[in-house]
């Protein structure tokens, strides 16, 4: 019987593959996301060859968060905590949903009577809009990961660039 990979491939793949990361979420703090301080995420993950973040999302209870549009990539995510939902949709996302949102869509977050924690996995750049659908900034992976330092450094938390891979 044939080995289905072989011994040699094992090795090179084991020599050129990235090592395992192990993050443990009690050490990062809550960074701000918005400028109200309404929400806040905590890095788990900066992937810059593809763009990709991973984060928790925290967001107090009973807030709108701005219209927005994700672009350069789809949005996969899961509600651990709380109850949300976007405006414009008619579902409402509790503890156990998963979410797949394609690029384009333009949305609005709302959160319900309890603080809602969920996990994010983003691809590109997020786009901020007006209620006249006026473009007012975005952010990206490199703003989230500035806003993560920039926390850090403020704060005197050391910064995780374990995170950064």
């Amino acid at each position: 019987m044939n080995d289905l990979i072989s011994e040699s491939v094992i090795r090179l793949a084991e020599k050129l593959q990235l090592p395992e990361r192990l993050v443990h979420i009690e050490h990062l703090p809550w960074v701000p996301f918005n400028d109200e301080e309404t929400c806040f995420f905590k890095p788990l993950r900066f992937d810059l060859s593809t763009g990709t973040w991973i984060y928790l999302f925290r967001v107090e209870s009973n807030q709108v968060l701005g219209r927005h549009r994700h672009t350069g990539g789809s949005v996969i995510g899961y509600t651990l905590q709380g109850r949300w939902r976007y405006a414009e949709r008619d579902w409402t996302a509790v503890p156990g949903t998963f979410i797949f949102e394609p690029p384009g869509d333009i949305h609005t977050l709302i959160s319900e009577d309890e603080e809602v924690v969920a996990l994010f996995i983003l691809s590109g750049t997020l786009q901020y809009f007006d209620e006249n659908n006026q473009f007012g900034g975005q952010d990206d992976i490199y703003t989230v990961i500035q806003k993560y330092h920039d926390y850090c450094t403020r704060n005197h938390i050391p910064v995780n660039d374990e995170l950064i891979y």
